[in-house]
């Protein structure tokens, strides 16, 4: 089976004249909110969560349903889907919030950067043992002692270095100096990437699908792929005559900057980088990234859309590659926050819906997504390389299909191609033919119509 490539630029001006007609925001930057991902369902029942700076035990919690109790070592805390979750020492609230697969400083903060500021301290302040890589474990008689006085909303500066601090770490026998505003920022800067690296995360629909991939390994380092259509225009609706951005991979090392309310500032560095100005390569400077362990939340400050006037109709379509064009000089363009969610990977333990690698000890390798939709996503950031006697026939891309399987006879069938960047890698030349699972789930074998066979490793959960 040939695949075959369709460029697309979603936004001609022929196209935007009839957006703007009708009053409806035009040229995507690719990056808008699309389905969860998990055809609507909403999960319900018991669960758990985990309170997280390092993992945090000794802090009581009681939610909406009644459940109560105190994080265990793990930072663990029970909740039904749906809940509310409170979280205190002594008698001071640290939070309330809804209950998530993960809870750190920055939901427990809410909208006061001296709160997470000063949350960080006390928790990191508590710690039995001052080791902090092995968790934190607040002692019993340090909780109890704790007292709504203490504000939490206080100047950093002051929180640090106050009396009442001290009392509750010396009724709890902690000994140690006390956390520095800046020694806590920078331990919980340190566990970002692993907070993200908790599953695969997506974001897809019938036509466009994209993914992000994280790890701790090598300091850290990201897997990026994305199969939308060429866009010409930018995340203010800017648009030129060439995309900005395109179906591709990247992949490269990432860290993290610092940290504020909305979650974290990263930079990423790619090694591979086929997609233009899309993923983690370009990032703005107020771009943020953050996990509730349900979901990867990202945000951004753009120019918030303006209202389009009906008898200025084609005066709108002029602002093409040029700034926004104001009715005044000392008129301000309004901002806005945009967010874009991204869901875990849907995953059936027996059988083919999840995330598929050839090489499970490296994110640097070929990955395979089939969602539950029918849609076929792979991810290739390594290509086809040269070997002795055989120059490459392809190259690190991404390709996007539909796909049927017959759980039954094992078959697998691809069609109607909509992107193929990586040439004759993947599935794209050498149509498989049978998908089999094995018992544990774990491990699939893919038999290929010219004969030969690859095992894949499933990264989902």
């Amino acid at each position: 089976m040939k695949f075959s490539q369709k460029y697309r630029i979603a936004c001609r001006a022929g196209l935007a004249l009839v957006i703007f007609a009708i009053g409806l925001t035009a040229c995507s930057s690719g990056n808008e909110s699309s389905s969860d991902g998990s055809g609507g369902k909403q999960a319900s029942g018991p669960t758990t969560g985990r309170l997280i700076d390092a993992v945090v035990s000794g802090v009581a919690y009681s939610t909406s349903s009644k459940k109560a109790g105190t994080t265990d070592e793990d930072g663990i805390y029970n909740y039904n889907h749906g809940d509310t979750v409170e979280f205190k020492l002594g008698s001071l609230t640290l939070g309330k919030v809804k209950a998530t697969a993960i809870v750190t400083p920055i939901n427990l903060a809410g909208d006061s950067n001296n709160r997470l500021q000063n949350l960080l301290v006390l928790l990191q302040s508590l710690d039995s043992d001052n080791e902090l890589e092995n968790g934190i474990s607040i002692p019993a008689a340090a909780a109890a002692a704790v007292s709504d006085s203490i504000n939490l909303d206080s100047d950093p500066a002051v929180f640090a270095s106050s009396s009442a601090l001290q009392s509750v770490r010396q009724k709890g026998g902690i000994v140690g100096a006390i956390k520095t505003a800046a020694a806590a920022k920078a331990h919980f800067l340190s566990q970002g990437i692993s907070l993200l690296s908790t599953d695969v995360w997506v974001k897809y629909d019938d036509t466009t699908a994209t993914i992000i991939r994280t790890s701790v390994a090598n300091a850290g380092e990201y897997l990026f792929g994305e199969a939308v259509a060429d866009d010409p225009c930018d995340i203010n609706l800017v648009c030129g005559s060439k995309p900005i951005s395109k179906a591709g991979v990247e992949y490269g090392a990432i860290s993290l900057l610092e940290f504020d309310l909305r979650g974290f500032k990263i930079v990423g560095e790619p090694a591979i980088d086929t997609n233009l100005q899309a993923g983690l390569s370009h990032l703005r400077p107020n771009w943020r990234i953050y996990t509730d362990g349900s979901e990867l939340i990202t945000t951004d400050i753009v120019i918030a859309p303006r209202k389009v006037e009906q008898s200025s109709i084609f005066g709108e379509l002029f602002h093409i590659a040029k700034p926004l064009k104001l009715s005044s000089s000392k008129e301000k363009n309004k901002m806005m926050t945009k967010e874009v969610r991204f869901s875990r990977m849907e995953n059936i333990a027996s059988g083919i819906v999840g995330a598929w690698v050839l090489d499970k000890t490296t994110i640097k390798t070929q990955t395979y997504l089939f969602f539950s939709n029918g849609i076929y996503f792979m991810v290739d950031p390594v290509g086809d390389l040269d070997r002795e006697g055989s120059a490459s026939c392809g190259s690190p891309g991404v390709e996007f299909a539909s796909y049927t399987y017959d759980a039954a006879t094992k078959k697998l069938n691809l069609k109607g191609a909509t992107f193929n960047t990586n040439g004759c890698v993947g599935f794209s030349d050498n149509d498989p033919t049978t998908f089999s699972v094995d018992a544990d789930g774990d491990i699939a074998t893919v038999k290929m119509k010219d004969g030969s066979s690859h095992v894949l490793h499933r990264v989902s959960r």
